[in-house]
């Protein structure tokens, strides 16, 4: 299980954002030498009319959803995957 499955509201991609232990995030290359922990969230942008709508998107800046930190892009993804059956 390697994608992310799209936003149950809107649709719209979802991505995984790389961090620190704080939860500050940073670009990708922080993963090479992390000096404060390694870790992983998720982040969903607003980037159209589609997700302007949406209760869970944000504007860039605001942070990203939920308060979790994952060891793993696997262990986000599998996070995020995680439905109740439709």
């Amino acid at each position: 299980m390697d994608e992310l499955k799209p936003c149950p509201f809107c649709g719209s991609e979802i991505r995984i954002v790389v961090c620190d232990d704080e939860g500050n995030t940073h670009s990708d290359d922080y993963g090479n030498e992390p000096w404060s922990g390694l870790g992983y969230q998720l982040y969903h942008d607003i980037d159209d009319d589609t997700s302007e709508k949406c209760p869970i998107a944000m504007h860039s800046g605001e942070g990203v959803m939920g308060v979790w930190i994952y060891d793993t892009r696997e262990e986000a993804i599998e996070a995020w995957n995680r439905r109740a059956a439709e």
